[in-house]
């Protein structure tokens, strides 16, 4: 009980530092967990240790005592815009994204409990000193984040088949700036929206199946979260009316993490290598419709009651596609490398610097080193450079702008058996 009381406290301290995640399949992480990292994600069919209920939550029952994990990866962004008026690259930053995880088996059954945190994933961008088209210089900055506490169940049927169900109790986080400084006759207001916040509820569900010594099958349900932020505060910046700075009370409408479904298949050769193909489907276009800013009560009398701002993302449906080996070299030590693929979900006509997550490819590779009861994984993550251009019609930044991306992530996690 004195272990539990004091991984919750843990988890919830974690729990407060998560949401800061700055991701690369769309708004998803690539990887959760030290193994996962170094093999580009691909898990589905080969998860065995706690950061499994955020992978495939059946593969907990290869957890045979207790074990406990944490990490962290540090994400470094590199952001380029471009437009008639621009050639700016976005501010520099290192993003921590910890993440800790639980698992025992009772007593010597077939039940498997879990519990961890995990920040899921999200996307930020900042420019400063930007020329507008209304003959200002300003900044676009955004910062989207969700991370969640998944309570987990598993349980193994057979030596052959294993379940398991992971709660997702999530937690979302949403601000802007766009060009905030600036108010153009009835043409432009330039809004300020800060401390939009909610409380989200899913599942995940995932089977694993062994046919074989050699191979492993899973499969993964993830239900959608429905987040909409709200309680927020929306500045507008309507001095060109006479109006000043307008604040507003502000909710979000039309923002969901999506539901995926994916498969995965381990292919163990011999005892010495381990190969992990995964491919996923992500429902980005029932979550990325249009999200509208929903505005109220304004502080001025002489502004308008009420105003629905829409941002129209239209994202696409995306396939992830993760290929990841893992090579025991010695009794103490793994090599790993992976490539993850997951085609840009946001259109042409709907690309902004406030939501530039755009990147597709990813290289990992990664290292494991056991001794006794511990285990430390680190791995080496790079999305490589993905350049966009674009014509928005609702966003003032003229025809062909351009958008670039590429990023680097540390991994590092230790794993502790009981």
């Amino acid at each position: 009980m004195r272990k539990l009381s004091v991984l919750v406290i843990g988890l919830l301290f974690v729990f407060g530092f998560a949401i800061n995640a700055y991701a690369t399949n769309g708004m998803n992480m690539i990887s959760y967990g030290g193994t996962a990292s170094g093999m580009a994600g691909a898990s589905l069919g080969i998860s065995d240790d706690p950061s499994a209920m955020n992978n495939n939550p059946a593969g907990l029952t290869y957890v045979k005592t207790g074990e406990a994990g944490a990490g962290i990866s540090l994400l470094m962004p590199n952001l380029t815009h471009k437009d008639f008026a621009n050639d700016k690259e976005g501010e520099s930053a290192i993003f921590p994204l910890p993440m800790m995880a639980y698992a025992h088996r009772v007593g010597k059954g077939p039940l498997v409990l879990g519990l961890g945190v995990f920040a899921q994933g999200g996307m930020g961008a900042e420019f400063t000193d930007l020329n507008t088209a209304f003959g200002t210089k300003d900044t676009t900055y955004s910062n989207v984040m969700y991370a969640k506490i998944t309570p987990t169940v598993a349980y193994q049927v057979s030596d052959k088949v294993s379940l398991g169900l992971a709660l997702n109790v999530g937690y979302s986080a949403l601000e802007f700036k766009f060009f905030p400084e600036t108010s153009y006759g009835m043409t432009f207001s330039g809004m300020d929206l800060k401390d939009a916040s909610s409380f989200g509820y899913g599942a995940k569900l995932g089977v694993m199946i062994k046919p074989s010594d050699m191979v492993s099958l899973g499969i993964v349900y993830t239900s959608e979260s429905k987040l909409d932020p709200g309680d927020g505060d929306l500045t507008l910046n309507m001095s060109s009316l006479g109006l000043g700075k307008v604040k507003y009370d502000a909710d979000i409408e039309g923002f969901t993490w999506p539901q995926q479904l994916g498969f995965g298949v381990g292919i163990r050769p011999n005892k010495k290598l381990l190969i992990g193909v995964d491919l996923t489907w992500v429902n980005w276009s029932d979550a990325m419709d249009v999200m509208t800013v929903k505005a109220s009560n304004p502080d001025n009398a002489m502004a308008p009651a009420s105003m629905d701002i829409p941002f129209k993302m239209k994202w696409e449906d995306q396939w992830v596609f993760a290929l990841g080996a893992a090579y025991k070299a010695t009794d103490s030590l793994t090599v790993r490398a992976g490539y993850n693929y997951g085609k840009n979900p946001i259109p042409a006509e709907t690309l902004s610097p406030l939501f530039p997550a755009i990147v597709e490819h990813h290289l990992t590779v990664g290292l494991g080193y056991t001794f006794g009861i511990w285990r430390i994984d680190g791995a080496w993550e790079y999305a490589l450079n993905k350049e966009v251009t674009y014509t928005n019609p609702d966003a003032p930044f003229g025809t062909n702008a351009v958008e670039e991306h590429n990023q680097n992530t540390i991994h590092l996690f230790a794993t502790y058996t009981f």
